[in-house]
């Protein structure tokens, strides 16, 4: 099936014809991040030390693209489909993610306490693709899931990331 095929039996299976595409919804289950925290080491003999702390993050969460002020601009989803890199996108929507702190590494071993100062910001791993990826026409959601070869389906149909990219190029285009 060429992509015109796939093209126009989406939009006929979901009655898409005239629709436009509101907002994607990318949702990541497991992306790194790791901060690092300047700050000042005391050890028991009551000498001190600067260094640094890393906290190690896992984060899970959504990042919403719509061509809106409030969002992230839907070229900045089909740019992070083809790299494969989300960090820009995901440091731009921290709010919508969640998850606990996994671990702490300090440059020293043995210390009494450690002073936190200040922060270098955060680094995010976030080079995967979308588990899950949803298009929104208003109030009707239509929703892909990853499978296990790294492919999209959505009622039994594949789609690779080219064909979400048409699809969204499409939709965009109306």
């Amino acid at each position: 099936m060429d992509k015109k095929d796939i093209l126009n039996n989406f939009i006929k299976s979901e009655n898409l014809d005239g629709k436009k595409l509101t907002k994607i919804s990318a949702y990541f289950g497991r992306i790194g991040e790791k901060e690092t925290m300047h700050g000042t080491y005391f050890f028991e003999d009551g000498t001190s030390k600067e260094g640094c702390s890393y906290n190690n993050n896992y984060l899970s969460g959504t990042i919403d693209f719509a061509n809106n002020e409030d969002s992230v601009p839907i070229n900045e989803f089909i740019q992070g489909l083809k790299d494969e890199n989300w960090a820009v996108q995901v440091s731009g929507s921290i709010d919508n993610f969640e998850g606990g702190g996994q671990s702490i590494d300090y440059d020293e071993d043995e210390f009494k306490s450690f002073e936190e100062g200040d922060s270098d910001g955060c680094d995010y791993d976030a080079r995967q693709n979308p588990s899950e990826i949803s298009f929104h026409f208003g109030d009707k959601e239509v929703k892909f899931d990853m499978n296990y070869d790294n492919l999209y389906e959505f009622k039994e149909i594949t789609y690779t990331k080219d064909d979400i990219i048409e699809l969204v190029n499409s939709f965009s285009a109306k």
